[in-house]
């Protein structure tokens, strides 16, 4: 239901996590059903950068992956390839039989699936820091996500990234990734923090989680209501 509701507000993509969220491949499905409606594009964070689970996913139909924790070019390839048919990677292909082709309705899926596919993969760590330019410049790899608070916790700043360090960090590897010819998204606290990070250079940028909004909201209507019968 909340993927409906916020798929109707008009947000360009809705990001589906089954890194953090309690989601499964099923349930990733009914959202992205749900979402299909409406104009916002579907992206997925799997629990991990599995081969297998990234071709489950692949033959749901989902088409955009954002692949947690990447910290090396050679973890990078393994998650590229695992995006792609022979030659050019190793997916299985399940097409005449799964969601993706429609249950072999889309006989020409195969020629341009690949087209249509779109890979980030996430630095959130010093290592992947240290092999930036390994990651960002592997073949297949469309965009890069910055994960500033696990970042932050590697760092030792417990997941605060809003001191004059972290942010110093983050601009330059937003400036960094750009220059090597990739985009680079990440997460805001609020919308002066996405504007920072649009002036920086990022291309996109997630600006809110529907169980914060769930819980701000719940919180400032009963403090609300409390406040009027004291």
């Amino acid at each position: 239901m909340n993927a409906e509701i916020v798929a109707g507000s008009g947000y360009d993509f809705i990001w589906i996590d089954g890194e953090h969220g309690p989601n499964t491949v099923t349930t990733i499905i009914d959202q992205a059903r749900a979402i299909a409606p409406y104009g916002s594009h579907v992206i997925v964070r799997p629990l991990e950068a599995d081969r297998a689970l990234i071709k489950q996913l692949l033959d749901a139909g989902i088409q955009s992956i954002i692949a947690p924790m990447v910290e090396s070019g050679e973890q990078a390839e393994y998650i590229a390839q695992s995006m792609y048919y022979p030659s050019r990677g190793k997916r299985g292909f399940g097409a005449p039989a799964v969601r993706a082709g429609r249950w072999g309705r889309l006989p020409e899926y195969i020629k341009h699936a690949e087209d249509e596919l779109f890979l980030a993969v996430q630095i959130e760590s010093k290592k992947g820091v240290e092999n930036l330019k390994d990651i960002v410049t592997t073949d297949g790899v469309d965009a890069v996500f910055l994960g500033p608070a696990d970042l932050a916790v590697d760092m030792g700043y417990f997941g605060d990234f809003s001191g004059e360090e972290m942010q110093a960090t983050i601009e330059k590897l937003i400036k960094d990734i750009r220059a090597l010819g990739k985009p680079v998204g990440t997460i805001a606290g609020s919308p002066e923090e996405a504007k920072r990070y649009i002036d920086w250079g990022a291309s996109f940028v997630v600006v809110g989680v529907d169980t914060i909004f769930l819980a701000h909201m719940a919180d400032s209507v009963l403090g609300a209501c409390r406040s009027i019968v004291k």
